[in-house]
């Protein structure tokens, strides 16, 4: 998994590393979760909360993109100052997809684990079936800490349970729907998409939207898998036999490779539809007002429309709407949660109060208001978010998120092979890569896809 470690050379030192970095430390007041086999049940967690709490400093791995940075410079002072003597060294990594993984990676094999860590909710399992990270299921418990896992949703299963066990600490319900640009459509004379839209509309609506002359897009492309799974899933099918722990790659299903074939080739190569996604000058976005959708999360929101871009004169005049009908029965959506994980250090405690913080309502709220992410809490996001979001950014259907993440459907989950490591060794330069310039259609590439990670699969499952 790590670039400059092997598989197994990353496995053997991080659990070893890990193991003697707690013993080298002095206990704790309360016992922290230890590195014990897989077979062994971890440390439960003190039954009734500490009167007092000793002065800790902990450390904290975090996401660190222009998105969340600002939220941490804003929750570490504020938790500091609410809970004396407690610390947070916050480390920020931008790009989840590349660097921060491989930074957590060095950090567990060097031996210097954080005490928390961000985490998308497809990537930590790998993480917890190498018993790194601490379930937080007596934590939740003992503090009444449920409100962020709100019951029915099957992708917030998916995304904060492993093995019957409890990780993930979601700060947010993850999902992605269609934006649109209301002057694009005003100027083209095209009215507004609504919630009962189809596909087929959806590509008709790209086509009045372009206007080469005035280089006018209909529709901002994303030019990745993770991205283009909202696509899949209208299919009806996935791109793995199972979503949690495949065993088979199917990505060369003919109704997966045709969706791709249209939003990922056709329509900036073939119907020129869309601009070209290797474009990286990002003059052809929805922000500068060249194209008139986009597939997007609630993180997109402070891009487009703030007071503070209003005040500016900068805004973009924009709402949104769920994806279009196809296939598919339902209205499937990507959706998951997303959050942070405890790591098992002597430290394990002080990270759980900090990430009980984060999905307070006071930690929530303040994480959503700064990153426009719609807070984990599903009452906080009926009743504040909703109608906050139509304050901070103008968007008239904000409940149009909510509608989706109800029927949202999580990435791929592998503790074997985990999302990244498809990404990076096989999906992208076998197929998205070839797509995006435009020397290879996804009807050819996609099988090819399938074939390596099949091997990749198949040579995680014969060690098990």
């Amino acid at each position: 998994m790590s670039q400059k470690l092997t598989r197994r050379e990353f496995l053997r030192a991080a659990v070893i590393s890990t193991a003697a970095f707690a013993a080298s430390c002095a206990p704790a007041p309360t016992p922290a979760p230890t590195a014990a086999p897989p077979t062994k049940a971890p440390a439960a967690a003190p039954t009734t909360a500490p009167a007092a709490k000793a002065p800790t400093t902990i450390e904290f791995l975090a996401w660190g993109d222009t998105t969340d940075a600002p939220a941490w410079e804003k929750l570490k002072p504020a938790y500091e100052a609410k809970f004396a003597g407690q610390k947070v060294n916050v480390t920020p990594v931008a790009d989840p997809n590349n660097n921060f993984y491989t930074k957590l990676q060095t950090m567990f094999a060097g031996g210097t684990p954080p005490d928390l860590a961000s985490f998308q909710g497809w990537e930590w399992q790998f993480y917890a079936d190498k018993n790194l990270l601490a379930p937080v299921d007596d934590y939740v418990s003992r503090d009444k800490a449920t409100s962020a896992y709100p019951q029915g949703f099957v992708s917030v299963e998916q995304s904060t349970k492993w093995k019957n066990k409890t990780y993930l600490v979601p700060l947010q319900m993850g999902v992605m729907i269609m934006f649109y640009a209301k002057k694009v459509f005003d100027e083209a004379g095209v009215a507004y998409p609504k919630d009962d839209w189809t596909f087929d509309q959806f590509v008709e609506l790209a086509k009045k939207l372009t206007n080469a002359d005035k280089k006018k897009f209909g529709y901002q492309p994303n030019g990745n898998w993770y991205r283009d799974i909202g696509w899949i899933v209208l299919t009806g099918k996935r791109e793995f036999d199972n979503i949690i722990d495949p065993k088979k790659s199917q990505f060369g299903n003919a109704d997966v490779a045709k969706m791709l074939q249209t939003v990922a080739f056709d329509m900036p190569h073939v119907q020129k539809t869309a601009p070209n996604p290797t474009d990286t000058s990002g003059a052809f976005t929805i922000n500068t007002g060249a194209c008139g959708m986009k597939y997007e999360g609630p993180w997109f929101l402070p891009q487009l429309n703030t007071p503070q871009l209003r005040e500016q004169k900068k805004e973009v005049v924009f709402d949104v709407v769920r994806m279009p009908k196809a296939a598919g029965s339902g209205r499937p959506h990507r959706g998951w949660g997303e959050g942070v994980c405890v790591v098992k250090t002597p430290k394990a405690d002080a990270a759980w109060e900090f990430a009980k913080y984060l999905i307070s309502e006071e930690g929530n709220k303040m994480y959503s208001e700064v990153t426009g992410r719609i807070p984990s809490n599903l009452q906080i996001a009926e009743s504040w978010w909703v109608p906050r979001s139509k304050e901070l950014y103008g968007i008239e259907n904000g409940k149009a998120f909510i509608e989706a993440f109800k029927e949202g459907q999580i990435d791929v989950v592998s503790a074997g092979v985990p999302r990244n490591k498809m990404w990076s060794e096989v999906v992208k330069p076998t197929a998205w890569d070839v797509i995006n310039n435009g020397t290879g259609k996804p009807t050819d590439v996609l099988p090819k896809v399938d074939e390596k990670l099949n091997k990749m699969l198949d040579d995680y499952w014969k060690t098990r």
